[in-house]
């Protein structure tokens, strides 16, 4: 099978285990014993897990979404749960409109599916929200999937509700379904635009996990919430790529959902402490321009001047000890995301690290 390799995943897999300052994380690092403790009960292989995932963690995901057991999908990872949408929605030929700039596992998954891509531009000048005329004239009777992500990955910018609405009832009249990827819209404070884009219309299905709000990327706990005929066809799927979903880390999954009010302050307060630091270095420099996200814990800035971004990064992770992450990998060559999911001592000592590393790279240009 022909395919375009997922390269940021590999680029980030092998980073997170290099030396340095590791500032191209975009998850919450693991919460502490005393915010979420497991018990000994939980690491049991006798569960009431089905084939299928924890009843309890069906019925508590559907609560969440005001919905039935039926519109629940569970999954190993939110990356499962986009795969298994794009499986069960597209054929070879299908279009898939996908943001730019962009999470790269959609254009790969596009294909995986010979699909034929068709990019929604979501620009700087925009504050990264698509713009609907523009919207309008991509969408054609081919499209068969529209791709969003909110917030979105890599600028963290939040979708307006009504500008989702707008979209969604767009590919409704088209007869088009709509992803949502939300796995960072906990990331914002709870009441603020942060509901799910689910129950705006039968079309649209959203993937989500414990991974980057939660930090529990460990448990591989994905869950996908949509129509019951798309549904159906990945419950189809998952008989083939994945008969039975792991006990414990259901049982797990489990205690982890209970506490979530606990698990979500976290990230905020990570948000609030550190933006400010990264803020005040990014004003301080004239090379620089920005995105202030509304959550997150991840900022997607623009180096003034310099095109490669990744030239840039290895220059940093080399001679500087701080790692980021280059726009290239999100089609964006002369942009970097830069993490701080780190103390703030840490955060100020990786920015000043950065800052150097892009003097020294503009002087031996």
């Amino acid at each position: 099978m022909d395919f375009e390799p997922f390269q940021y995943m590999r680029y980030a897999k092998r980073l997170e285990y290099a030396d340095g300052i590791f500032m191209a994380g975009s998850g919450m690092n693991k919460p502490k014993r005393d915010v979420l403790s497991f018990r000994e009960a939980d690491f049991s292989l006798d569960s009431l897990c089905s084939n299928y995932g924890d009843p309890r963690n069906i019925a508590w995901l559907a609560a969440r979404y005001g919905t039935t057991g039926e519109h629940v999908v569970m999954t190993a990872g939110s990356s499962e749960a986009n795969f298994l949408v794009y499986a069960a929605a597209l054929n070879a030929g299908d279009k898939v409109m996908i943001e730019t700039p962009g999470y790269p596992q959609f254009t790969s998954l596009a294909s995986m599916l010979n699909a034929e891509v068709v990019h929604l531009p979501r620009r700087y000048e925009n504050g990264f929200e698509p713009d609907i005329a523009e919207f309008k004239k991509l969408l054609d009777d081919g499209i068969r999937l529209v791709v969003l992500t909110n917030l979105h990955n890599p600028t963290m910018a939040r979708m307006p509700r009504d500008l989702m609405k707008e979209i969604v009832d767009l590919c409704a009249a088209n007869g088009t379904l709509v992803l949502v990827d939300e796995v960072y819209v906990d990331h914002l404070k709870p009441g603020d635009d942060d509901q799910s884009a689910f129950e705006l219309g039968d079309n649209v299905v959203v993937t989500n996990s414990l991974t980057k709000v939660y930090g529990l990327s460990g448990l591989r706990f994905g869950w996908a919430v949509g129509p019951k005929k798309l549904l159906s066809k990945m419950l189809d799927l998952i008989d083939i790529v994945d008969p039975e979903l792991p006990t414990i880390t259901q049982n797990l999954a489990h205690h982890a959902l209970e506490n979530l009010a606990r698990l979500r302050p976290a990230a905020r307060r990570l948000h609030e402490q550190n933006w400010p630091i990264v803020k005040e270095w990014a004003d301080s420099r004239d090379d620089i321009e920005y995105f202030h996200p509304p959550g997150g814990i991840t900022v997607w800035l623009r180096v003034k001047d310099i095109t490669e971004t990744g030239n840039l990064s290895t220059v940093a992770r080399n001679d500087y000890g701080v790692l980021v992450v280059p726009g290239e990998y999100f089609q964006s060559p002369g942009w970097l995301r830069v993490g701080y999911k780190i103390e703030p001592t840490a955060v100020r000592e990786g920015l000043s690290r950065l800052g150097k590393a892009i003097d020294d790279f503009k002087s031996h240009r």
